[in-house]
Order: structure tokens, then C-alpha cells, then sequence
């Protein structure tokens, strides 16, 4: 089992860019006189349309051009949005933090939403911009390696306290990882992905008007517990093949220190590598905990 997640993070580890892809990315663009059947998505990419997209257009993260035409929705939910003067939506446009900017005899059927910054938008904005390298802003203006070693020690206390409150069933979540790791993989990857085709939609949506942004810390904390409790799980598994005769939470301090070490590293010169190999090895613990009813059923079978 330990074989396997290890290949698994080096794997993905590789795929990493490495500092110096670190500039401005190239824009996603439509040129004039090209048709797109169908929706239109990035994350951190900016997007300019000359042409015409005949569906929506989401970015997350990113600024959106509009010189030509959209049949659907507009929307930028960590971006700014810019009509130019001959553009035409024919749905609704909504951009959250960076505002719309109208030019000339732009025209919008639906509605225009976030034309001017928000506080939430502004905030959501600078964390996601903590997950990219910025072009042209010195590494001391941005302490990557501070935020990550920070990060990366509250989730190894949060984890360990888990084995520590719960330790009967950190365990079951190690037995059913250890029994169906391709099960618990498969369905934690698959829970998270659907996680977040609802949490992100709705947290953007949330972040829009000022009392939606007291919401938004316990929404983040909940969301976070599953994974910090999968996490547990992993990390015990992977501490008991390591030392089999090791107390249960020493052995989940040092599986979870072993998986979140690399993590750390990676995250000072990637933080969004390091976010998403974080997820999916906590998205592993994650899916045996629910496969295993949160541990009971895998102690019940082992009893």
C-alpha cells in the first residue's frame, strides 16, 4: 500500500512545472470568424472571444475579453470582465472581484452582475493569485515557502488530532484503505470531483454579497473535515506498514508527516500542484472513511 501512494505522488510530482514555466500564461483565444459549439471554461487562462462562442463562458480566476459574440453566460468568478464596443451576450454576465467594464454599444440581453469589485471578490481574487505565479512581483512580496510550511503544519496537527479524538476509527479507515485501495481511490477522486462542481459555484456565489462572507470560514472548515479526517486515515495506514507494532497515534503522526513533508517542498515553488496532490491523497483516505461508514464497518468485519 505504501508502494502504491508513493508512486502514485511521484508520478504526479513529475508533472509538475518547474519554476521557470513559472509566466504569464497564454490567452484562450477565438479568433474572428470561428464558431464554438458548446461551452467554453479555463482556470487562471484569459480568455478573449473575437469570434463566436455559442454556449457559455466560465473562467475561474481569469480575465474575460468579449470582442465578438456569446450565445449564453458570461461569467468570471476571480476576474474581470471586459465587453468591447461591438460585443454581444445574449445571456447574463457576472464577475466576481474584478468588475465589467462596458465599452461603447456593448450589448447584454440578461443581467450584468459584480460591475464593481466587491470586498469578497477582491479577497477571493489575492487567495486564488497565492496559487499562481504573478509575473513581475519579487518572491519576498509573496512568501510562498512561509504559506506553505504554515499550511502544511495545520493540516499535520489537525490530522493527528483526529487519530487522537477518534482512534478506533482512523483505524477502520486504515483497515478498508488497506483491504480496497482501488475502491477507496476511484471513490474518493469521484466524490471529490463532484464536490466541486457544487462547493466552488456556490462559494463565488456566496462571496458576492457581504454577509455571504461569514459564511464563507465555516463552509471552508467543513468542506476541509472529511479530508483532514481521509488524511488521518492514509497517514495511519501508510505509519502501520512502515512499523506495524507502532501506538496508533505515533504511527499516524509520522504516516501523515511522511505524505504532507513532500507536499510542503513542492508547495513552495507550486502551490497549486501542491493543493491539488493534497487532495488527492487525502480524496484516497476520504473514500475508505465513507466506504467504511467513517471506520465502523471495517472494524465490525476485522471483529
Amino acid at each position: 500500500m505504501s508502494r502504491w501512494i508513493a508512486l502514485l505522488l511521484a508520478g504526479l510530482v513529475a508533472m509538475a512545472p518547474g519554476p521557470a514555466l513559472a509566466q504569464e500564461p497564454r490567452p484562450l483565444t477565438v479568433v474572428a470568424d470561428e464558431v464554438i459549439h458548446g461551452d467554453l471554461a479555463s482556470v487562471g487562462q484569459p480568455i478573449i472571444i473575437v469570434g463566436t462562442v455559442d454556449g457559455d463562458v466560465t473562467s475561474w480566476s481569469g480575465p474575460i475579453t468579449v470582442l465578438g459574440a456569446v450565445h449564453g453566460d458570461v461569467v468570471s468568478y476571480a476576474g474581470s470582465i471586459d465587453l468591447g464596443p461591438d460585443s454581444q451576450v445574449t445571456g447574463s454576465v457576472l464577475s466576481l472581484g474584478g468588475g465589467v467594464l462596458h465599452e461603447g454599444h456593448a450589448q447584454v440581453a440578461g443581467r450584468t452582475l459584480g460591475e464593481h469589485p466587491l470586498v469578497g471578490g477582491e479577497a477571493l481574487v489575492n487567495a486564488l493569485n497565492l496559487l499562481q505565479p504573478q509575473p513581475g512581483i519579487a518572491a519576498a512580496a509573496l512568501p510562498l515557502p512561509l504559506i506553505s510550511i504554515a499550511l502544511s503544519i495545520l493540516f499535520l496537527l489537525l490530522a493527528i488530532a483526529c487519530a487522537a479524538i477518534w482512534p478506533r476509527r482512523t483505524l477502520g479507515v486504515s483497515l478498508a484503505l488497506r483491504q480496497e485501495p482501488g475502491r477507496s481511490v476511484a471513490f474518493g477522486l469521484l466524490t471529490t470531483g463532484l464536490g466541486a462542481l457544487l462547493i466552488l459555484p456556490l462559494c463565488g456565489l456566496i462571496a458576492l454579497s457581504l454577509v455571504g462572507l461569514l459564511l464563507l470560514p465555516p463552509l471552508a472548515l467543513i468542506v476541509q473535515t472529511p479530508y483532514i479526517f481521509g488524511l488521518a486515515g492514509l497517514g495511519l495506514a501508510l505509519g502501520k506498514r512502515i512499523r506495524p507494532g507502532t501506538q496508533t497515534v505515533l504511527a499516524a503522526a509520522v504516516g501523515i508527516a511522511l505524505l504532507l513533508l513532500p507536499l510542503g517542498i513542492l508547495g513552495t515553488v507550486s502551490p497549486l500542484w501542491s493543493l491539488i496532490l493534497f487532495y488527492v491523497a487525502a480524496s484516497a483516505g476520504m473514500g475508505a472513511a465513507i466506504l467504511s461508514r467513517g471506520g465502523a464497518y471495517a472494524l465490525r468485519v476485522r471483529a
